[in-house]
């Protein structure tokens, strides 16, 4: 090794490359080596190094990425995957896991050396930081645009009242803001920035006991998506906020879809009207009503309403069909929402 590795784990390790055109997949054990700018495997066998590969970060075009279950190793366990574009190979996928021997892997090994891949792509890299630019509906004339280092530390959520792990803003002067800790929503914008225009993110949050919305500009797209990635994989409670900002990543896209048609798959499916009854129900209409506006009998309403009460998505309110949405339903709903799927 060049340097001392910043952290180390034994890991089952497979390699999928577009180059070679095979679908093979080989395990094969491995201690990784973490640096600044790398991860190495070195292969081992009987306890003997056989064999290395070096995957610079320099090489990195996704991280986190979803692993389909009939490529994992054991579906029980953890996994992580990475890409890497190699000139004159094409792509790499790097899969990493552990075997079921805890007397030669470390679960909470491997989960710390994934965590500490995060942190090298993320630490210190350089931002701009337009905090709390509008406060109770209007805008903050006080608000001005600061440099700032993304760091991922502990932070207290104040709305969940519990300390977690996520990524904040340090500013110049050492103050730590926690944008993404009680996110309440995350679009992208386009903003004035000195002389320019440029497109942030915006962000609505929780911030010194009131929802304000702050902007953060951050230039380099790659990491743009490191950020993105450490939220899926860390603070699952926000996926459905990540979905504007992940429109510029068409992979993170498709794994929302596929999600959502997931979802879907496991409630059964819901045909058209299903999907247009619980937009309708989000909406804040009448459901005692609904079957005037979609030109239904109220037996045909009351026929659907049973069958979303029976999928967890709507609970009675009232003998008389009076229902409201579930938090599932909810949560539904604000997917098909961004989705533009069931559109009225």
């Amino acid at each position: 090794m060049r340097a001392m590795a910043i952290a180390q784990a034994r890991v089952k390790a497979t390699i999928q490359s577009t180059w070679k055109g095979s679908t093979s997949i080989k395990w094969r054990d491995a201690m990784a080596y973490l640096e600044n700018d790398r991860i190495t495997l070195k292969y081992l066998r009987m306890g003997q190094v056989v064999g290395e590969d070096v995957f610079p970060f320099s090489s990195l075009i996704d991280i986190g990425i979803k692993i389909p279950d009939e490529l994992k190793l054991d579906p029980q366990l953890p996994h992580f995957g990475m890409k890497f574009y190699v000139p004159g190979s094409g792509e790499k996928t790097l899969v990493l896991t552990i075997g079921s021997n805890l007397l030669i892997y470390d679960e909470k090994a491997f989960k710390t050396f994934i965590h500490r891949v995060f942190e090298v792509l993320i630490n210190g890299v350089k931002v701009k930081l337009l905090l709390a630019r509008m406060r109770g509906g209007a805008l903050n004339m006080d608000a001005k645009w600061e440099d700032g280092t993304l760091r991922i530390v502990t932070v207290r959520s104040v709305r969940k009242n519990r300390r977690e792990r996520n990524i904040i803003v340090l500013t110049s002067e050492g103050k730590p803001i926690p944008l993404f800790s009680d996110m309440e929503d995350l679009d992208i914008e386009e903003i004035e920035m000195g002389n320019k225009k440029v497109e942030a993110w915006k962000i609505k949050h929780f911030y010194e006991n009131e929802s304000v919305v702050s902007y953060l500009f951050v230039e380099d797209k790659k990491v743009r998506l490191y950020i993105l990635r450490y939220l899926l994989t860390y603070r699952k409670d926000y996926v459905e906020l990540l979905i504007k900002a992940s429109e510029e990543f068409p992979t993170i896209k498709a794994e929302f879809q596929e999600e959502l048609e997931r979802e879907l798959k496991e409630l059964g499916g819901l045909d058209e009207m299903e999907q247009q009854v619980l937009m309708a129900l989000y909406s804040g209409m009448d459901p005692l009503t609904l079957h005037e506006m979609f030109g239904i009998s109220e037996k045909e309403l009351e026929e659907i309403y049973d069958r979303l009460i029976d999928k967890g998505l709507l609970k009675l309110v009232m003998i008389r069909k009076v229902v409201d949405l579930t938090r599932e339903g909810r949560k539904l709903v604000n997917k098909l929402m961004k989705y533009s799927m069931g559109a009225m």
